[in-house]
């Protein structure tokens, strides 16, 4: 019981996971964490631009390049999982990353530098795509894991 169960092989991509969601109250805990803040920023109670980076670019980064690293090591290793062949794949699952990230930064740059301040752009970059995100990682930690439940249902 003290032996924890290795989520994936990379310390950094492992620790990420198991720490935003590994479990029920650390998945709980992180989405209304981000949803709380995320509502103070985005509607102006904590308007403070190192907030909004924290919260809407740094850390959703981080759970894009975890929640696709996951998502190929557990897509390489539960072969009934329907994701498309390039997520299974290194180059193809770096490129959706890349592009994630560019997405982000492209969105943030301008909510950031004032050129469109739109409240429900905010809210959607600090609350619904972390949650989405979270939401993703939390699904492939519930998967099983052994191939023997996979024709199961």
């Amino acid at each position: 019981m003290n032996e924890q169960k290795k989520l994936h092989p990379n310390k950094i991509v492992h620790f990420s996971v198991e720490a935003s969601v590994g479990s029920r109250g650390n998945f709980r805990g992180t989405v209304l964490g981000q949803l709380f803040i995320g509502f103070l920023y985005s509607f102006g109670y904590f308007d403070f631009v190192i907030v909004g980076l924290i919260i809407g670019y740094i850390l959703p980064v981080i759970w894009v390049i975890s929640s696709y690293r996951f998502l190929k090591y557990r897509a390489v290793k539960t072969e009934s999982l329907p994701f498309p062949g390039f997520i299974r794949k290194d180059p193809g699952n770096m490129l959706v990353i890349i592009a994630d990230i560019i997405f982000l930064s492209v969105i943030w740059f301008i909510i950031l530098s004032g050129l469109y301040d739109a409240k429900w752009l905010k809210s959607v970059f600090t609350m619904l795509f972390p949650f989405l995100t979270l939401s993703m990682m939390r699904s492939l930690i519930i998967i099983p894991q052994n191939s023997e439940n996979n024709g199961e249902k």
